[in-house]
């Protein structure tokens, strides 16, 4: 068993619990701990969305996310005209 990710995991609770509570400063300490630990939340209008990482800082993995939306939509724009050529045929 390892008790860090046990401690992470209720960090993450207890991140959630302070930002719903509106304790921001306590929020952001723990997030500013978690980013020490590699361990990345962002806040979503819905909830938290958590990476877990080995390595690299918060601003590698938003560059990194921002590359996969940027591929996702390439991706989207191809396929649709693929399928709008189909349907035209």
């Amino acid at each position: 068993m390892n008790l860090e990710n046990i401690y992470i995991d209720e960090l993450i609770v207890m991140r959630e619990k302070a930002r719903q509570s509106k304790n921001y400063k306590l929020s952001d300490n723990i997030r500013d701990f978690l980013d020490s630990k590699h361990v990345f939340v962002f806040d979503t209008p819905n909830a938290q969305v958590v990476y877990h990482r080995t390595t690299g800082s918060r601003e590698d993995l938003i560059n990194e996310l921002k590359k996969e939306q940027r591929a996702q939509k390439l991706f989207d724009a191809w396929l649709y005209s693929v399928n709008k050529t189909l349907k035209a045929s």
